[in-house]
């Protein structure tokens, strides 16, 4: 059980930074657009899109684990 935990917790740290990047990579190329001269700055989503993240990066996590301690059995 340690090890499911262990995995599901460093993909999520992972994933979920990951997830923050493409979300503020998204932002960047909408204001680029709009204001083309306006200096980037990096932002944190408002609550409800970061526990949007967040619930759809913790599922994942939860199945990478399952799946890495499935394959890892079978050895």
């Amino acid at each position: 059980m340690k090890t499911k935990t262990t995995i599901t917790l460093v993909t999520f740290g992972l994933f979920m930074t990951e997830a923050i990047i493409h979300y503020n990579m998204g932002i960047r190329d909408v204001e680029a657009k709009l204001e083309p001269r306006k200096i980037f700055r990096f932002k944190v989503p408002p609550t409800p899109e970061l526990l949007e993240l967040a619930l759809i990066v913790g599922v994942f996590s939860v199945a990478n684990a399952w799946i890495i301690d499935g394959l890892q059995k079978k050895k």
